[in-house]
């Protein structure tokens, strides 16, 4: 049976193994997910609450969940991976859907750069306390789980959306630059900017934030891939190693996770990587 394709979140998601239903069950979610939490959509949750001028904020149990999750992938990685980042991809352009970007080559006087502020964010029960002007991004938080969630509404069978890969038994895996490995039982995510880049203001520009920097990170990495037990902690785990740049690898050895790095003319897998391909390559 071939896989079947849809289009959600801006990706292209696709789903191996599923029967009619599973199929259907997994389109709702995806859709029932981009309604809440996307940034495009004026009457989404999250739009919502980003736009809300009140310091407290009602939130949906979902959205109460999901923004758990971020809080502590933010804790976890000291604070690369952030979901209140929302000012600052917007003002690298990234503000609308990414098939509706367009380069824009106009010079612009560069403007203050947004930082996070992931530690002032407080969820009390269903209430979200937020600084002023903060906006929440949880697209890559939420993709990920997308995908570890639909994969459990299969039997055997594998859910891919925009790089991040759950599977449930086993599937082959296409990896960025070529190659390919056996997932089994467990999530693959690719963090990069190969693929969505764009101008502004001249400038190439990417949706990885630096959150040192509130701007697109200048890490020497083009992808990042991570295996974990999950897609959302390989997801949480590529984009911090990718924004690490140099100590990335050693970042993810101390984790035991396994990542391969594409740079410039260069691949680079860490230790984890190398064991967990050795018993395939003895095979």
């Amino acid at each position: 049976m071939s896989p079947d394709t849809f289009e959600a979140m801006g990706v292209e998601v696709v789903v191996g193994g599923a029967s009619a239903t599973e199929l259907r069950e997994v389109k709702r979610l995806f859709e029932r997910l981009d309604r809440t939490f996307s940034r495009f959509r004026p009457d989404s949750e999250l739009s919502r609450l980003n736009e809300s001028s009140s310091g407290f904020v009602g939130a949906s149990p979902t959205f109460v969940v999901v923004l758990r999750l971020a809080l502590d992938a933010a804790r976890r990685t000291d604070g690369l991976v952030d979901p209140t980042l929302g000012v600052a991809i917007e003002a690298a352009g990234y503000d609308r859907d990414f098939a509706r970007l367009v380069d824009d080559e106009r010079r612009r006087r560069p403007g203050p750069s947004p930082r996070g502020s992931w530690r002032q964010v407080r969820v009390a029960g269903r209430l979200v306390l937020r600084p002023p002007g903060t906006k929440l991004d949880l697209n890559g938080v939420v993709k990920a789980l997308a995908v570890d969630a639909a994969v459990q509404r299969l039997g055997e069978g594998f859910v891919a959306a925009g790089g991040d890969v759950a599977v449930n038994g086993a599937a082959v895996v296409g990896l960025p630059g070529g190659g390919s490995l056996t997932l089994r039982n467990g999530g693959l995510a690719t963090s990069g900017t190969t693929t969505r880049r764009w101008l502004r203001g001249g400038e190439t520009q990417h949706h990885l934030i630096d959150p040192a920097t509130g701007r697109p990170s200048t890490s020497h990495w083009k992808e990042v891939t991570v295996a974990a037990g999950s897609c959302l902690e390989a997801d949480i785990a590529a984009k911090a190693a990718f924004l690490l740049g140099e100590p990335g690898p050693d970042w993810l050895d101390e984790r035991g996770l396994p990542g391969r790095f594409l740079g410039a003319g260069a691949e680079v897998e860490n230790q984890a990587w190398r064991r967990a391909l050795e018993p395939a390559q003895a095979a």
